[in-house]
């Protein structure tokens, strides 16, 4: 026989963990309570009729296949500080128009009938189903959607359809916005907000879908290698209810379902949230990647990532008709001798390259020149396997000299590798890395051989210090926030006292 408590007229309260009831249906101007401590299961559903209250500082888990949680009260009010869990096998369904405090999910499936509100959203597993309505977050903690460590990367619980976070600009520097669609997660992550933050939005919108139009006309290079299609995977959005005039955030897009995609060959693309014209398609403005073979750019890495991003729209995910030209695992420099500089690199993968310039600069230079022409080893420019190189450079230059690579390829397009600088004296092991140079606004600093703190400053064309860092022993310094311009890196002392590091890097936008 099918149970079902009644609350009516009076005020039921919970104060200690209770047996299980099929159905708990609370009438009109009745309250129920379920105290701090007490915990209510309920293996059917909860009705909330029109003039009822429910307060819950306890726990209500609702269990079985088909449980559901409907109210009807007309006079909006919040359930209480307590949680309740959607728990079990199954499908199970919620609608109501007030806030919890925290949901869990731990089911199957669960069908949103109404937006539905909570500070807290922790999920263990089943995807939520918003349809036309959201899953909506209060709380602007970067720990108001948690997945349980079971759920790794959401990949077993997440929203398909729309799910909206607050946002204040201030308590957040990564928000997780686990969406995808009926069958598998496609996680978004923003990061790094609190480098510069966002100003003028109260919240933000994400969602996941099909992509729509097709790839016809898309006609679009970033840095000279074109995008010949966006995969077919899917597309996310990411809308704000205002758009910002300050600001920017690291964007990482997971790859759950995504196929054809190669190493080095796929980035973040956006175009404007209604298009569905592949000539639409764009970088976003003074946005970076991350260098190649780096976490956002590998397939092992699961996700996509694109940095410096400023705004809102629609993104896909663009690929190239081949991998960049050359995947150079390292480049070193280092003396010798007092009358000479062996240069070492190598290259995980060659792609029509013709070889490299290897060119240098004196500290005394304005700068760099032509040193030698080293050509690929690559048979006919392409290689998957690891090719190592070797140069030694007649230097016996008493300061401190600047190398870099000038990568060619056969169609004589080129790019250029990180700097490497190298003392004079000989008494030193430590040299320093640049990378790369030009850039949009990022690039890394590293010194190898180094021990201690040293300070770095950068200075800007009128003489003037903007930022002052402290790079620690070999730890790679990431350098973010210029503006377009030509910029000199200096870090005194870095091979002995007296003598200073100082190269010009140029920042294109």
């Amino acid at each position: 026989m099918r149970q079902i408590i009644y609350t009516c007229l009076l005020s039921l309260l919970l104060a200690s963990n209770s047996t299980a009831q099929d159905v708990v249906r609370i009438q009109n101007g009745a309250l129920l309570t379920v105290e701090n401590g007490a915990n209510l299961t309920i293996s059917g559903g909860t009705m909330l009729e029109k003039g009822s209250r429910l307060i819950n500082n306890g726990r209500i888990t609702l269990l079985k296949k088909g449980a559901w949680w409907h109210d009807s009260t007309e006079a909006p009010y919040s359930y209480g500080t307590g949680i309740v869990a959607f728990d079990g096998s199954g499908d199970q369904s919620l609608e109501t128009a007030n806030p919890f405090h925290r949901i869990e999910v731990n089911v199957d499936s669960l069908q949103l009938g109404t937006d539905i509100t909570a500070d807290q959203w922790y999920l263990v597993k089943g995807r939520i189903s918003t349809g036309v309505f959201k899953a909506i977050v209060l709380s602007f903690s970067d720990t108001a959607v948690r997945a349980d460590s079971s759920n790794t990367n959401f990949t077993k619980g997440w929203f398909d359809g729309t799910l909206r976070r607050s946002f204040d600009g201030q308590s957040a520097n990564t928000l997780f916005f686990p969406v995808g669609d009926l069958h598998k997660a496609n996680l978004v992550v923003m990061d790094n907000l609190q480098t510069a933050p966002l100003n003028n939005i109260s919240y933000i919108d994400a969602s996941f879908g099909p992509k729509p139009g097709t790839d016809a006309g898309l006609v679009l290079k970033e840095n000279g290698t074109p995008f010949t299609m966006v995969n077919e995977a899917g597309i996310w959005y990411l809308t704000p209810d205002k758009e910002p005039t300050q600001g920017s955030y690291d964007l990482l897009l997971y790859l759950n379902g995504f196929t054809g995609l190669q190493d080095n060959s796929f980035a973040i693309l956006r175009r404007p949230d209604s298009s569905t014209d592949a000539r639409d398609w764009e970088v976003p403005e003074n946005s970076v990647l991350p260098p190649e073979q780096s976490s956002g750019r590998t397939i092992a890495g699961g996700f996509a990532r694109r940095n410096n991003i400023g705004g809102f729209s629609q993104y896909g995910i663009g690929m190239t008709a081949i991998p960049l030209p050359i995947t150079l695992i390292d480049f070193n420099a280092y003396r010798i001798d007092p009358a000479q500089i062996g240069l070492q690199w190598q290259t995980g993968t060659e792609s029509n390259n013709k070889g490299f310039d290897v060119e240098k600069r004196l500290d005394k230079d304005a700068s760099f020149s032509f040193t030698a022409f080293v050509p690929s080893a690559a048979p006919g420019g392409n290689s998957n396997v690891v090719l190592n190189y070797n140069y030694t450079d007649l230097n016996d230059y008493d300061g401190i000299t600047y190398y870099r690579l000038k990568q060619i390829d056969i169609d004589d397009q080129y790019a250029y590798t990180m700097i490497k600088a190298v003392s004079g004296s000989g008494r030193t092991g430590v040299t320093v890395l640049l990378y790369p140079n030009p850039n949009q606004g990022q690039f890394t600093i590293r010194m190898d051989g180094a021990d201690g703190t040293h300070i770095v400053r950068i200075v800007d064309g009128k003489g003037g210090v903007i930022k002052n860092m402290q790079l620690q022993g070999n730890t790679p310094l990431p350098v973010t926030g210029l503006s377009s311009g030509t910029y000199i890196v200096q870090i005194p002392d870095a091979f002995g006292p007296g003598q200073t590091f100082a190269q010009k890097i140029l920042v294109v936008k």
